[in-house]
């Protein structure tokens, strides 16, 4: 039987550097020792362990499992414990196993109670049939006790973790740059985000607005937390709820940076985000450098700019509208766009200038620069041109977000330009995609 194994002899270096470096002091998540510490108990935790069928994990083996249920046993599990599980169970930021247990083991670390799943498993052999005993070091009598010491050893140390900043603990141990930001008590922040695999990515920052005050938000930051609330996909469409529950108090978020601390390097994980919600990395990275470079914020509104794709400039003329009763489709455009020039054949068309913007469309008369039609991407239900109808084109509009419109509208343009009239429709179906809500 051995009485020895790497993991544990790593895991022992990990230990001694923790209490070698936080001496009386805590440990926070800048410690270096950190996450090669917990990497190496995750492992210890899923090294050799069997499937188990009873507690749900047939294809892949997952130690969130037992240990979740350790918390439910009948044999005095202390409080701290139980509550550590029912805080990962609660949360919303965490949705795989492993993330589970990632966030578990950083719970337990700052409640001091990470030795009590084990040792129930040690001494009281509960739950049974877990771990391979030749493959495992928690299936080992003598290597589990070991470990259980240096757990032990580890309940003495003060950990002072952020729990909030869990949001990629599903991909990687490796955390993002967390930032909790108070604000005045205001309607809008400010911001316009994208929601890519069900996180809020920030793609515009209003110049003047509360958001831009000390560039302490970033366009391609993530919208983590907004009043309390954690915001994913299925808050997309109650951002403006979540404002006005809260009128008249501070507004307080939690931003994920997109950069590592101290540094103008992207965090590996927000990479693939960025570029699918439109954003540049390379283009943020020069961004960020040109504003160390330049603290007195001289590069402020080159920070803010809206990706390339949204920026204005057709000219168009506004031909009219017509509605279209309780239907949106894109099989309306045909017929309505005919019935609008019909009915306007003897009328002028309005010199205009169509802007594709982050949020919506925006259509001004040239002469004066007056707003003729402004609508969100929400509002908008389809778009298109006919064969029948060269240098003109179309899209429909409700009186609300599409998914609640009772009424649409049809409006009509011309445009002598056969390009610009394929971007202004490519332009207006990328922003369907990107689904982006201002906040």
């Amino acid at each position: 039987m051995s009485v020895s194994d790497p993991l544990l002899r790593e895991l022992k270096g990990c230990v001694l550097r923790l209490v070698q470096t936080s001496g009386s002091n805590e440990v926070t998540d800048e410690n270096a020792e950190l996450q090669p510490f917990c990497q190496i108990l995750e492992r210890v935790f899923q090294k050799g362990l069997l499937r188990n069928t009873t507690l749900g994990f047939t294809k892949i083996s997952e130690s969130w499992y037992w240990l979740e249920q350790v918390a439910s046993l009948q044999n005095g599990v202390p409080f701290s414990y139980v509550s550590s599980v029912n805080a990962v169970k609660s949360s919303q930021k965490v949705l795989t196993p492993i993330g589970k247990l990632r966030l578990l083991i950083r719970t337990c670390l700052v409640k001091r109670c990470l030795h009590i799943p084990v040792e129930v498993l040690v001494r009281q052999k509960q739950p049974k049939c877990l771990y391979d005993e030749t493959l495992s070091i928690l299936g080992d009598e003598i290597l589990g006790e070991i470990f259980l010491s240096l757990l032990l050893q580890c309940s003495r140390l003060q950990f002072k973790l952020q729990l909030y900043n869990s949001s990629f603990l599903d991909e990687t141990w490796q955390l993002p740059q967390c930032a909790k930001l108070e604000f005045v008590p205001c309607k809008m922040l400010g911001i316009c985000v994208c929601f890519v695999s069900g996180k809020a990515v920030i793609v515009g920052i209003k110049s003047d607005s509360v958001a831009a005050e000390d560039d302490k938000i970033e366009i391609g930051d993530i919208l983590d937390e907004l009043n309390g609330n954690h915001i994913t996909t299925s808050k997309r469409g109650r951002l403006s709820t979540i404002m006005r529950k809260g009128y008249g108090q501070p507004v307080v978020v939690n931003i994920i940076k997109a950069h590592l601390p101290g540094t103008t390097d992207l965090y590996p994980p927000m990479i693939s985000l960025l570029r699918r919600a439109h954003l540049d990395p390379e283009e943020l990275r020069t961004q960020y450098t040109d504003r160390d470079r330049h603290s007195n914020g001289e590069v402020t509104g080159q920070l803010k700019k809206i990706p390339a794709a949204v920026r204005p400039g057709f000219d168009v003329s506004y031909i009219g509208c017509v509605a279209t009763g309780k239907h949106g489709d894109v099989r309306q455009i045909d017929g309505a766009m005919n019935n609008v020039l019909f009915t306007n054949r003897n009328k002028s068309s309005k010199p205009s200038l169509f802007e594709i913007q982050e949020i919506g469309i925006k259509v001004t008369e040239k002469s004066n620069s007056k707003v003729i039609l402004k609508h969100s991407y929400m509002e908008i239900s389809s778009c298109g041109r006919t064969l029948s109808v060269p240098n003109h084109f179309a899209y429909i509009a409700g009186d609300a977000s599409c998914n609640i419109a009772k009424t649409f509208t049809c409006f009509v343009f011309q445009c002598s330009n056969e390009e610009h009239i394929h971007t202004i429709l490519q332009s207006i179906g990328q922003g369907f995609q990107r689904t982006h809500f201002a906040v």
